[in-house]
């Protein structure tokens, strides 16, 4: 009884502090930002963070729940729950699996300064967020702290609600959350301080990068003073972890307005940023401009439903699908790639960073090229400048530099896909060359380790991996999950070949669609699993099919031969080649294991390799039902209004992006091949407000009719009614005008029979 007491009260204080209309939106406007709750995801692994951010935005302003002066302490900033508030972060990403970021950590206390954690860490109430804007009580320190925020800066308010003692503003130059810690700072007037924090060590890669800061307080300070290794000293500048400065305020001083410019480039560019994009403004003025941009790009996406929860989760994985990958080049166009060490200019696009390929390719890159094809474009554009920069298209790319982590080639079908979608306005040739260059390149190949052996076998073998699997890297060469990686390239073969088909390059695109098709050899027939097989032909002994516990880099890191999965969750993962699976496996077989995975419980949303499992009973004339009962069990029993409302890491957007398309009703399984699998959508009626860029201002009106909320046989495209379709065109959708998904047409589903 007391346990669930307790939950009633922590429900009771979530809903307390949920975030109130907007008293600054006209009468009758319908106001997006307040349908968002950024708390969603906030525990369970999810990662994500309740700040104060623009779409794809640099900058972004969040309280720290953990204490990162010591070490990285995992890859959230914040986790709702947890007792204090450590202080407030300047950079920092959603969703990501290792600790980075976390920049320009801002901190309060009262009274005579003291450098210890303790003293900055404060019991906190009285939250509440929505998208653009954060609030919460410092109850130590009687400081009501609000944040918001530009595309490249932040505004914090920070508004006096005790008496006796002085306040303290601290910039903690070695709390931020990455693995490397400290930067340097410079005192350029007592209203004025400028620097850079120092970043690194993303998922075990070395390489690091500096973040560039200009912060403006706009309250006369009592007294400035630097620290340098924890010390007072007269110098105006100071640099390493256990550096930092402190503004000292008067007890009764009422407000205190701190401005943070952020830039990768310089501290000019950190400043400029922040001028040009904040001026004069005031607190409520740029908070309005959060809220307004945050309108414009949520409503492209208009539901109807009566359900306050159901709509709050809808436009949260909506929201939680616009923050990745960011804004990177400042407002003078100018960008730092890290891989040259050069200041460069986007004259034609804005440059993007943190590319998290291997999970973004999947579902929220195609998101991106429906609804948001100016901003996907201007990504795409992105990776083939960066082949030109550095002769490499992307893996895992992060503040200007690749970090190599995880497996496949994934650039590959991001560009593709988004160029059979109709986004081509971009160099093909050079992104072609780019692609090409990787799936060719047997000499110390960054991007895809083992194709030497992937080409002369036609499959990686596990005991031929390229290295010691006891030291692994990313760059040294070794193959991670070689059943794995093998299905990735083949993935990526398929939309090489899809491009070059396409600008007419036909031996090319022959070439890689037979490369494609190698995932036969690693089939099985016997166990009907892929599974990893030795140089000389022999399958690995002592196989099996659940075994998750390892293969070289971590427990639980994937199975022998697997990459984060077992062979059941990689049993179906050639999503270019679904019908060729099915011939392979024969279609009783293909249908009894791939509802054995989901009666054994070996589906596993919260990682990428299964996630479009579901839509495969559409592949199996007659059991098209059961994706719609399993996206729609899915999708209600894993995504709630709550902390813990989304399954596992976010990954960047991954998970919600997959969210938008099941509640919308179709979604797209096989990047490179542009066909939609159809489910029922989760909302009576749904409006997308496609772009002008490549769309010419078409809607897309997706209606739901009839009293069986769960299952349709019917379809209307257009002014076309047909029975029993279950895919759809990416053509075919956007200029359809209206769908209709007739749920009462008399035929029952097998799932209700």
């Amino acid at each position: 009884m007391k346990q669930g007491i307790i939950v009633l009260l922590l429900a009771t204080l979530f809903w307390e502090c949920q975030p109130k209309p907007s008293e600054n939106l006209m009468l009758n406007q319908e106001d997006y930002s307040q349908k968002v709750n950024p708390f969603i995801g906030t525990t369970n692994q999810g990662n994500t963070n309740p700040g104060a951010i623009l779409p794809w935005g640099m900058a972004s302003a969040l309280p720290h729940t953990k204490n990162f002066r010591e070490k990285a302490n995992g890859p959230a900033y914040y986790e709702y729950g947890d007792e204090q508030i450590y202080g407030f972060g300047n950079v920092n990403l959603s969703g990501l699996g290792c600790p980075i970021a976390g920049s320009v950590p801002l901190k309060l206390s009262r009274g005579n300064f003291d450098w210890e954690i303790d003293n900055f860490a404060s019991g906190y109430s009285k939250e509440k967020a929505h998208a653009g804007y954060y609030g919460v009580s410092l109850d130590k320190h009687q400081i009501y702290a609000e944040m918001t925020a530009t595309q490249r800066s932040t505004l914090y308010r920070f508004k006096n609600e005790g008496k006796g003692k002085k306040i303290n503003l601290f910039l903690d130059m070695g709390a931020n959350a990455s693995h490397r810690k400290g930067g340097k700072l410079k005192v350029v007037n007592p209203n004025l301080i400028t620097g850079a924090q120092y970043d690194g060590g993303f998922c075990g890669f070395p390489k690091s990068t500096e973040i560039y800061f200009a912060i403006e307080v706009n309250q006369p300070s009592n007294k400035v003073t630097v620290y340098q290794d924890q010390k007072p000293t007269e110098d105006k500048e100071a640099e390493g972890k256990k550096a930092g400065v402190v503004w000292e305020f008067d007890k009764d001083t009422e407000q205190i307005e701190v401005k943070v410019g952020i830039s990768l480039v310089s501290v000019k560019n950190a400043l400029e940023n922040l001028r040009k994009e904040q001026g004069d403004y005031s607190f409520e003025k740029v908070h309005q401009l959060a809220v307004n941009e945050w309108n414009e790009q949520l409503s492209k996406v208009e539901i109807e439903t009566s359900n306050v929860d159901n709509e709050t989760i809808f436009y949260t994985a909506l929201y939680h699908s616009l923050l990745l990958p960011h804004v990177v080049s400042d407002v003078n166009g100018e960008y730092y790639s890290r891989e040259t060490e050069q200041v460069l200019v986007a004259n034609d696009y804005t440059r993007y960073s943190t590319f998290s390929l291997w999970d973004t390719y999947r579902t929220l890159h195609p998101f991106l090229a429906l609804m948001y094809p100016k901003e996907q474009r201007d990504m795409v554009v992105t990776m083939v400048e960066m082949y030109k920069e550095c002769g490499r298209l992307p893996k895992w790319e992060l503040f200007g530099y690749d970090t190599f982590c995880m497996v496949g080639d994934p650039a590959v079908p991001v560009i593709t896909d988004s160029f059979l979608k109709g986004i081509t306005d971009f160099d093909t040739d050079l992104a072609l060359e780019g692609m090409l260059k990787s799936a060719l390149d047997t000499n110390d190949n960054l991007i895809r380790p083992g194709i030497k052996q992937y080409i002369n076998h036609g499959f990686i073998p596990i005991d031929d991996r390229g290295g010691d699997p006891k030291k692994f890297s990313w760059t040294n060469g070794i193959v991670w999950g070689p059943v794995s990686t093998t299905l990735e390239y083949n993935l990526a073969d398929f939309n090489i070949a899809q491009l070059a088909k396409a600008i007419g390059k036909n031996q090319v695109a022959e070439t890689f669609y037979q490369r494609s098709q190698s995932f036969k050899n690693l089939y099985d027939p016997k166990t009907t699993f892929f599974r990893p097989k030795m140089k000389n032909g022999e399958w690995l002994e002592s196989f099996d099919p659940t075994d998750r516990f390892f293969d070289i880099r971590w427990e639980r890191s994937g199975g022998k031969g697997f990459v984060e999965g077992n062979a059941w969750q990689y049993n179906f993962f050639v999503p270019h080649a679904m019908n060729e699976l099915k011939a392979l496996m024969g279609e009783e077989v293909f249908h009894n294991k791939l509802s054995e995975l989901f009666e054994n419980g070996e589906y596993d949303l919260t990682n990428e390799p299964d996630i479009t499992f579901p839509y495969l009973f559409n592949y199996v004339k007659g059991k098209e039902s059961k994706t719609q009962e399993l996206v729609r069990n899915q999708g209600d029993l894993h995504f709630t209004n709550a902390p813990d409302g989304i399954p596992g890491n976010d990954d960047a957007g991954t998970l919600s992006a997959w969210l938008v398309f099941s509640q919308l009703g179709f979604f797209p399984d096989a990047p490179g091949i542009p066909t939609y699998q159809l489910t029922t959508p989760k909302f009576d009626k749904a409006i997308l407000h496609l772009d002008d860029y490549i769309y010419e201002g078409k809607t897309i009106e997706i209606v739901k009719t009839g009293k069986n909320e769960r299952f349709f046989n019917q379809i209307t495209v257009g002014d076309k009614t047909r029975d029993e379709i279950y895919q759809l065109s990416h053509s075919e959708l956007v200029n359809a005008g209206k769908l209709i998904f007739h749920t009462n047409s008399g035929q029952l589903s097998e799932v209700e029979n």
